[in-house]
C-alpha cells in the first residue's frame, strides 16, 4: 500500500464506502468512529430478545453495492446476502383500500386491479420515471457536480437536449396529478418525496425517478438485517488491511496556516495525514472539528432548510400479522395537510402516515418465535430540542388507535418491549444537524446543486462524504458519495480513475 494512511472520520455508510474505495486502489486507511460500533444511522439496537435496525430499511440500486465490492475484487453476495422482495410494500389507504406494490410487470397489474388506474397509465408512468432516471443518474449521482468535465461530454449534452424530460419545472405532486386522476395513486406516487425528507408539494418532479429506482430496478431486504450491510463493509475493509477504531471521537481536524490538512486529534493524540475524508454532518464538521464558523459554506448551510426528521417507535410485538409484509404504509387521509404541518408549521402531524418495517419476516432471529419486531416511523419536523413527552404520548396513542381500526386488533396490548427515538436523539447519536435524516431538503429546484461538494475548495486535502453532501442521503447515495469523493481525490492527485481501476 502507498504512503501514509488516509484518515476517514466517521463510520457511517459514506465513510465505510470511502474507506473501502481507498483500499481498493492501494491506499492505507485508518477510520475513527465516535460510537461503540460503526454504522451511523444504519445502526442496530436490542430490546430484550428483539433486534432492530435503527434507520434505513429498504435496499435499492443494488448495482451500487455490487460496484463497490467489485472495485475491491470481491462479490457482493459473499458479504451481503440480499433478497428481492415480492411484494415490496403493502399500502393501506384511509378509505379501506389495500394494495401491494411490486417490481416491473407485477406492479402494473397490482395497481390496475386495485385502483382506478389503467395498465396503459401505469406503463406510461413507468416509462416517464425511467426516462428521468436514465437521463440523470450517471450525471447527478455518479459524478462531481463541481468539475467542468461533468458538463462537457456527450452524455451530459444528450441530457441537456432533453432537459424538459427531466421535469424540473413542476412539483412532484403537479406531475403526478397530470398522470393520474385517482387520489390514492397520486398519494402512493407522492410518497417518493419522503425518501429524501422532502414534500411532494415542493420538491421537483425530477425525483419521480425514485419510482423507477424502487419498482423498475427492484427493492431488496438483507437476510441478516440492514446492519448486515455494515458488517459486510467492515469485514471487507479489515480484510484489505484497513484499521477501524471505534469509541474514538475525533476532537479536531488539523491544518496549517494555508489551510492544508495535516491530520486529526483523537482523544488528545495526534494522527498525521495530509488527506482526510469526513463522513460527518457538514455543519458539525465546520463548527466543531474545523472550528471554522466564518466559512461561507458553514454560514450558507445554516440558512438552508434541513430535511425532515422522524419519530421512531421500536415495538416488540407478542404476536404475528399475516396481512403485513416487511414494509407497510398506513396513509393519512389528508396528505397535503400532513406535509404542511411537518414542513411549514414544523410540528408533529395531527394525523400521520405510519410506516412499519418488520425485519423478522425476513430474518426470523430478529424476534422470538411467534412474535415480530416493529420499527414504526412517523415523519416529523427537524428539531434540536427535547421532544415534549406529552406530544410523543399523544402521537403514540394516535398511531395505536389508527392501527387498531385498520388491523382490528389492540396492538398496544401486544407491546412487550418498547423504546422511542426522537429528532433530538438522532442528532445526539449521529451528529446529524437538528436530527435531519438526509441533510438539506430537496424542496427547491436547485437543491441537487446546493449539497456540499465532495472535495473541499477551502481546505487542501479535505474530502466530504455521507448523506449531507453530494449526491445525497439514503443508503445507495451515501455509498456513492464515498466513491465520488475518492474519485475526486484520485483526479486531484493525479491517480487513475476509480471507475477504471
Amino acid at each position: 500500500m502507498k504512503g501514509t494512511p488516509h484518515i476517514v472520520i466517521g463510520g457511517g455508510l459514506g465513510g465505510l464506502s470511502a474507506a473501502l474505495s481507498l483500499l481498493s486502489v492501494g491506499r492505507k486507511v485508518i477510520l475513527f468512529e465516535q460510537n461503540e460500533a460503526v454504522g451511523g444511522k444504519a445502526s442496530q439496537r436490542y430490546l430484550g430478545a428483539y433486534r432492530f435496525d435503527t434507520g434505513p430499511s429498504l435496499v435499492t440500486l443494488k448495482e451500487v453495492f455490487e460496484r463497490l465490492f467489485s472495485l475491491s475484487g470481491a462479490a457482493l453476495d459473499d458479504y451481503i446476502p440480499l433478497r428481492e422482495l415480492h411484494p415490496i410494500t403493502s399500502y393501506f389507504f384511509s378509505d379501506g383500500t389495500r394494495v401491494c406494490s411490486d417490481s416491473k410487470e407485477a406492479m402494473v397489474k397490482s395497481i390496475s386491479q386495485n385502483l382506478e388506474v389503467t395498465e396503459q397509465e401505469m406503463r406510461r408512468y413507468a416509462a416517464y420515471t425511467r426516462e428521468i432516471y436514465d437521463l440523470t443518474h450517471r450525471i447527478f449521482l455518479e459524478k462531481s457536480l463541481h468539475r467542468k468535465e461533468t458538463y462537457f461530454n456527450r452524455e451530459t449534452l444528450h441530457a441537456l437536449l432533453r432537459f424538459n424530460h427531466v421535469d424540473t419545472m413542476r412539483t412532484m405532486d403537479e406531475a403526478n396529478r397530470a398522470m393520474f386522476s385517482d387520489e390514492r395513486m397520486i398519494q402512493l406516487a407522492n410518497r417518493a418525496a419522503t425518501y429524501n425528507g422532502s414534500s411532494p408539494y415542493h420538491t421537483p418532479a425530477t425525483f419521480n425517478n425514485i419510482f423507477h429506482v424502487e419498482h423498475g430496478l427492484g427493492g431488496y431486504a438483507v437476510a441478516n438485517g440492514i446492519y448486515g450491510i455494515v458488517d459486510g463493509l467492515k469485514r471487507r475493509i479489515e480484510e484489505l488491511g484497513g484499521k477501524i477504531h471505534t469509541s474514538s471521537p475525533v476532537e479536531k481536524v488539523l491544518y496549517d496556516r494555508n489551510r492544508r490538512i495535516t491530520g486529526v486529534r483523537v482523544m488528545e493524540q495526534t494522527y498525521s495525514s495530509d488527506t482526510v475524508f469526513s463522513d460527518v454532518d457538514t455543519i458539525h464538521l465546520y463548527r466543531d472539528l474545523l472550528k471554522d464558523t466564518k466559512s461561507p459554506l458553514y454560514r450558507r448551510y445554516l440558512k438552508l432548510e434541513p430535511s425532515s426528521s422522524a419519530i421512531v417507535f421500536y415495538w416488540g410485538i407478542a404476536g404475528t400479522f399475516t396481512e403485513l409484509s416487511v414494509h407497510n404504509i398506513f396513509f393519512s387521509s389528508d396528505y397535503r395537510r400532513e406535509f404542511h404541518e411537518i414542513h411549514s408549521l414544523h410540528r408533529l402531524p395531527s394525523e400521520p402516515t405510519i410506516y412499519i418495517n418488520i425485519t423478522s419476516k425476513v430474518t426470523p432471529a430478529d424476534a422470538p418465535e411467534g412474535k415480530e419486531n416493529w420499527f414504526v416511523l412517523i415523519n416529523a419536523p427537524h428539531s434540536s430540542e427535547e421532544s415534549d413527552p406529552r406530544e410523543i404520548n399523544r402521537l403514540r396513542e394516535t398511531v395505536l388507535e389508527k392501527l387498531k381500526q385498520e388491523l382490528r386488533v389492540d396492538v398496544g396490548a401486544m407491546i412487550e418491549e418498547e423504546e422511542v427515538l426522537t429528532p433530538h436523539d438522532i442528532e445526539k447519536e449521529t451528529g446529524s444537524y437538528r436530527g435531519s435524516l438526509y441533510g438539506i431538503s430537496s424542496n427547491t429546484r436547485l437543491s441537487a446543486f446546493l449539497r456540499h461538494r465532495n472535495r473541499s475548495n477551502r481546505y487542501e486535502g479535505l474530502y466530504h462524504t455521507g448523506g449531507t453532501v453530494h449526491p445525497g442521503g439514503g443508503m445507495p447515495l451515501a455509498l456513492l458519495s464515498g466513491m465520488v469523493s475518492v474519485e475526486e481525490y484520485l483526479h486531484h492527485s493525479g491517480g487513475s480513475s476509480l471507475w477504471e481501476s
